[in-house]
């Protein structure tokens, strides 16, 4: 379609409405314009069709014959357009396309996805999950979280929070161990590494300590990590949010706690554009409203 054609379509839809109104004032107010800009329109469109539609007179308008036959034709199309455009903009419902990272959905995000699928039954939730960078315009991803560096600049991106990292280990693992007062000695034990964060950066104070030495398990899932680390597999690097319930419960607890972590941040993207399908935009306000009780802000 060219911009000629659109900009006929604009046209033809408010004569439609015009005709439908019966009078230039009484579709002004309903279409929100000004009864010059209404005049000055619908001159365009009989220039642009090279004939007249409509004889206008103080009180009332009449058609033309050839403003009857374009009236008949787009009648029911523009009838059946706005009928259409006005349910999608105000009831949410369709398919809301996520794509998540595997641990942070099932581990913390999947109470809150519950709880916007409740408010909104009408909408479907199709959740993708993926440690793989994705092409989120390719796979059809309507929003997108992701944690550290942003895989599309040409997305807008929010932020949900901040997800700190530390160092864990169950109580019978570290009193079995060797002695671990200083991260150099990390080397002496047995250590779980778990996607996405190999390499491990602690800090206290002014010193930094960087290990990317070798690790007795690596796994691509934090909740295995988990679930390793509680059985007394090893110290693991990783989100203190997701091993909350553990430390609560006394199952992990913090190894070299004056030693912090790296800040990650978790992000919420989407379409760079203005008007965002309802459904869409309920998404984004409602996890950022969700956020403030999850993450770190």
């Amino acid at each position: 379609m060219t911009s000629k054609d659109s900009c006929d379509l604009q046209l033809i839809h408010l004569f439609v409405h015009l005709v439908r109104a019966g009078g230039f004032t009484q579709v002004s107010q309903s279409q929100g314009m000004p009864v010059a800009t209404v005049s000055r329109k619908i001159t365009k469109l009989e220039a642009s069709m090279n004939t007249q539609l409509i004889m206008r007179s103080t009180r009332k308008l009449r058609l033309t014959e050839e403003g009857a036959v374009l009236f008949g034709k787009y009648h029911p199309l523009i009838e059946q357009f706005d009928q259409l455009n006005s349910d999608e903009v105000t009831i949410p419902q369709g398919t809301l396309r996520i794509a998540t990272p595997v641990s942070i959905t099932s581990m913390i995000l999947m109470k809150s996805f519950n709880a916007f699928s409740k408010r909104y039954p009408q909408i479907k939730l199709h959740i993708s999950q993926n440690n793989q960078t994705i092409d989120l315009i390719d796979e059809g991803v309507d929003v997108a979280i992701v944690g550290g560096a942003q895989p599309d600049s040409s997305w807008v991106s929010q932020s949900l929070g901040v997800l700190k990292y530390g160092l864990f280990a169950s109580t019978n693992y570290i009193n079995n161990a060797p002695e671990l007062v200083h991260p150099k000695q990390l080397h002496d034990h047995q250590l779980i590494k778990v996607w996405p964060l190999f390499n491990w950066t602690l800090k206290q104070g002014a010193e930094e300590y960087y290990y990317e030495g070798d690790a007795k398990i690596t796994l691509g899932d934090i909740h295995g990590a988990v679930n390793a680390c509680v059985d007394d597999g090893g110290i693991m690097y990783g989100p203190q949010l997701f091993v909350q319930p553990q430390l609560e419960r006394g199952d992990l607890v913090p190894v070299l706690p004056e030693w912090q972590g790296e800040n990650r941040r978790i992000c919420i993207l989407y379409h760079q554009r203005k008007q965002h399908p309802i459904k869409v935009q309920l998404f984004i306000d409602f996890m950022l409203n969700e956020a403030k009780d999850i993450f770190t802000q």
